[in-house]
């Protein structure tokens, strides 16, 4: 029962974060309006182009599926890490469900301060060349559809940030995910654009505080695990 609890414990954080996103989803929408307009504007002042307009010279069906494959892996990239570490008893596995979890709860209020559906929804009308693929990716497409129910998380991106945060927790604690996380977060990355979920600019803000969570999360860690620390904001306040 110990090692059972020592796991429950240990992965807690991973259920309150997926209820913490899909409750987002009924509340966003009545904070503030939405501001893709703006982000479309950035983009083009960025590029001088549409990024995802401009991608669709590369659209191929088993290149869609590739990168739909590509796209779904940051479900399971976080969890792969962790789970690792916990199996083989590395001493980074707290640190990293810590960094982790800042990281997706700084991103939630991202979501909240800045919400946009990203130019799958906000650009349709001007897309000429339809994201064809194969029962692939209209299997998976359908899946995060039903699955995600907040549809204003484009900024940050997200996904951007927080495989960025993996790879370099994977390169710290365990190299060989590093080496094999790298192309398949590249692949991610690139997909976020391909397949019309994300503004360029969301991926640069992604990135921005994905550099920052590595940074800071770990020192946060450190103060927040102090003996002195943790027992005085456990213990009760008695007056």
């Amino acid at each position: 029962m110990g090692r059972l609890r020592d796991f429950v414990l240990t992965f807690s954080p991973i259920l309150f974060i997926v209820l913490i996103y899909e409750s987002l989803g009924d509340l966003i929408q009545y904070l503030h309006p939405d501001i893709d307009q703006t982000l479309i504007e950035i983009d083009l002042f960025l590029f001088g182009v549409h990024p995802t307009l401009w991608m669709q010279r590369w659209i191929v069906p088993w290149f869609t599926d590739l990168m739909s494959l590509c796209y779904i892996s940051y479900y399971f990239l976080p969890v792969t890490l962790v789970l690792v570490l916990y199996v083989k008893g590395r001493p980074g596995v707290h640190p990293s469900l810590f960094v982790l979890t800042l990281g997706y709860y700084l991103s939630f209020i991202g979501y909240i301060l800045f919400p946009a559906v990203g130019p799958r929804y906000a650009m349709t009308d001007l897309y000429t060349v339809p994201l064809g693929g194969s029962f692939i990716t209209d299997f998976l497409r359908d899946a995060l559809n039903a699955i995600e129910h907040n549809k204003r998380d484009c900024m940050p991106s997200g996904h951007t940030q927080l495989v960025l945060m993996v790879l370099y927790l994977s390169y710290r604690y365990e190299k060989i995910l590093f080496y094999i996380f790298f192309p398949i977060v590249c692949g991610l990355i690139l997909s976020t654009v391909y397949l019309r979920y994300h503004y360029v600019i969301d991926l640069l803000v992604g990135a921005a505080l994905a550099v920052f969570c590595v940074i800071i999360g770990p020192r946060f860690y450190e103060w927040w695990s102090q003996p002195g620390i943790s027992a005085n904001l456990q213990a009760p306040n008695h007056k």
